[in-house]
């Protein structure tokens, strides 16, 4: 009886292996992956060199992983048996209440964020120019109603002061937790499946910045629904079952024109992106190294603004407060910022970051 079924299982084992292998032979070949938002691998070429060398091994192995049969499914059913089986948050995404996934907290490494203070404070001093800061706390410290029960710390309260104190006596800083705290309960600041703010995040906090720099915000504008938004936490998750979000475009009469890699374009607003799953890029077209932003009805100055993706949602409402933005993601651009400024005579600056971005990124400290 043993041997049988031992027998049965090699049979069932091989006839798997067997059907897989000529699905993955016989199946189309995707270039990208929707649900994970980047490029597929490719079957690499097989020379002698690549072989001795050891690349042809490890470049076919990402090809089976990429375009294994059904991946997506078996992808997601690996991600709710962790789920299910107690281990919420194992792949960088907590399932939280709500529908919310949240990514988990990183760690409080304070020489990431002093390194990247100190960079930010040496580029102020060596232009002089007038300067704002503005940190968006994460999904998790604020909305922390919506995390499971069992979850990690969240430290942005921690580091944000530290960053503050640093650098509160040269350049003005924009309090965003605290407001966001405030308001958690009556708006949704943050999106499900992604972790940027929403529309009306990214609202409240250029009135923040308002506040403190004594603009009168933009009041006169209409709201569009686009639904089935799955973002970037959506696409780490793979809780591919998890239902989208309502992205919200805030539209108004403007005359702004967006110019990336020297082509001119007449809105602010991409909308061939609100045709993807993923539809934040509708903002500026998504991450640039460089985008100019200008606005002939507007009599204000030049800003120069160095930030991560968090600044994408809130520009087309800092615009009317500017007659030019220059946009620069040290993420891309790797040109010395100072001579922009000196090319270009900025009347300020201004910096926009996610606390994931300043805390644990490692662009900002090539700043110069």
């Amino acid at each position: 009886m043993n041997k049988l079924y031992d027998k049965l299982l090699t049979i069932l084992f091989c006839g798997f292996i067997f059907i897989m292998g000529i699905l993955l032979w016989a199946l189309p070949k995707q270039e990208t992956s929707v649900y994970e938002k980047r490029t597929l691998a490719k079957m690499p070429k097989l020379t002698v060199s690549s072989v001795l060398n050891g690349k042809y091994e490890g470049k076919f192995e990402d090809y089976i992983n990429d375009h294994f049969p059904m991946r997506n499914s078996f992808t997601a059913l690996d991600s709710y048996y962790m789920l299910y089986t107690g281990r919420n948050g194992m792949g960088g995404i907590y399932k939280g209440r709500d529908g919310y996934l949240i990514n988990t907290p990183i760690e409080d490494r304070e020489e990431i964020y002093t390194e990247n203070t100190r960079a930010i404070l040496d580029f102020v001093r060596s232009t002089g120019l007038p300067s704002t800061m503005m940190i968006i706390p994460s999904t998790g410290y604020i909305m922390e109603d919506k995390l499971p029960k069992n979850h990690r710390v969240y430290h942005d309260g921690e580091m944000l002061d530290k960053i503050k104190g640093a650098v509160c006596d040269e350049i003005r800083w924009v309090e965003v937790s605290g407001y966001f705290k405030e308001l958690k309960d009556s708006i949704q600041l943050y999106y499900k499946t992604d972790h940027h703010y929403t529309t009306a995040g990214a609202f409240e906090a250029y009135r923040a910045f308002c506040v403190e720099r004594g603009f009168l915000p933009l009041e006169e504008y209409e709201a569009e629904n686009y639904e089935g938004f799955f973002g970037t936490t959506y696409s780490k998750s793979a809780l591919w079952n998890e239902k989208g979000d309502t992205l919200e475009v805030w539209r108004y009469p403007s005359n702004a024109t967006v110019e990336i890699d020297g082509q001119l374009y007449g809105s602010m607003w991409f909308d061939e992106h609100l045709e993807e799953l993923d539809k934040y890029p509708v903002f500026l077209n998504g991450n640039q190294p460089f985008e100019r932003i200008e606005n002939p009805d507007s009599d204000g100055g030049s800003l120069l603004l160095v930030k991560d993706s968090f600044a994408h949602a809130m520009v087309p409402f800092l615009i009317q407060h500017y007659s030019r933005i220059d946009m620069v993601d040290l993420r891309y651009y790797f040109e010395p910022v100072s001579r922009l400024n000196e090319e270009n005579g900025y009347d300020e600056v201004l910096f926009v970051y996610g606390t994931d971005s300043i805390c644990a990124g490692n662009d900002i400290s090539i700043l110069q």
